[in-house]
């Protein structure tokens, strides 16, 4: 049966889908419902930037698939402790509406941060993982980019870089409960990205899942992250 949202939320159309909009605790929120559900409550969640890159990262695909697709905006927390509060109960008002327990991320860029954030600290909650040209490093700071989103995240977090580095908050260092978790991670790097660096993210993120005996799939792309187009690939909710 499709999900019934409440009635005095605002509606319009959304690449096929019909978009539900609310606000939780002060954060622009939504639902995308399907044309036609699946009938599992099977969704997935873009965590930051839902309006880009929406074909490359298979939502479009999703969406026939009966998937029901989310989005929260907790940027301005930068996922800090405030923020995995306001993504826990967005989460928590997701299944009483009737969606999975277990939710598909959908990580680009700097949403790559906040799904290693989240699954890290609510394994039992993710299905899987999409992660495309992700930041995944509190302390990269080897390009401009990098340099301004270390200072933003040292502003949310209340820390110095040597405190970062060492954080369990800082994703790279947070791994292990994905793994024991066995989450599926599915990755798609431009080598030569400027703006997120793969050797200061991703590849960091790689050796350390590694080194922990879990896998991690990475479609690895000639030049920048914005080449070619990538489907997500997502997993059914478990019975």
């Amino acid at each position: 049966m499709p999900i019934e949202f409440p009635s005095e939320w605002k509606t319009d159309a959304w690449h096929g889908g019909l978009r539900h909009r609310f606000e939780l605790d002060g954060h622009d929120a939504w639902f995308i419902e399907p044309e036609t559900p699946a009938g599992d409550g099977r969704w997935s969640w873009c965590m930051v930037w839902p309006e880009a890159f929406v074909e490359r990262v298979g939502v479009e695909d999703l969406l026939k698939r009966g998937f029901y697709h989310a989005h929260v905006d907790a940027f301005a927390t930068r996922a800090n402790p405030e923020g995995q509060t306001v993504l826990r109960k967005f989460h928590e008002l997701a299944v009483r509406l009737g969606l999975a327990p277990q939710v598909n991320l959908i990580g680009l860029s700097w949403g790559g941060f906040f799904s290693l954030r989240y699954a890290s600290e609510n394994p039992d909650k993710v299905a899987c993982i999409y992660l495309d040209a992700p930041v995944c490093n509190m302390v990269d700071r080897s390009t401009p980019a990098a340099e301004a989103r270390f200072h933003g995240l040292a502003a949310a977090y209340a820390m110095d870089e040597a405190a970062m580095t060492r954080s369990p908050l800082n994703p790279i260092n947070a791994l292990a409960p994905i793994v024991e978790a066995r989450i599926p991670i599915f990755a798609a790097t431009g080598e030569a990205d400027v703006e997120v660096p793969v050797a200061n993210n991703i590849d960091i993120v790689e050796r350390r899942i590694h080194e922990l005996g879990g896998s991690i799939v990475i479609r690895r792309r000639p030049g920048r992250s914005d080449a070619g187009r990538t489907p997500a690939r997502m997993s059914t909710p478990p019975p």
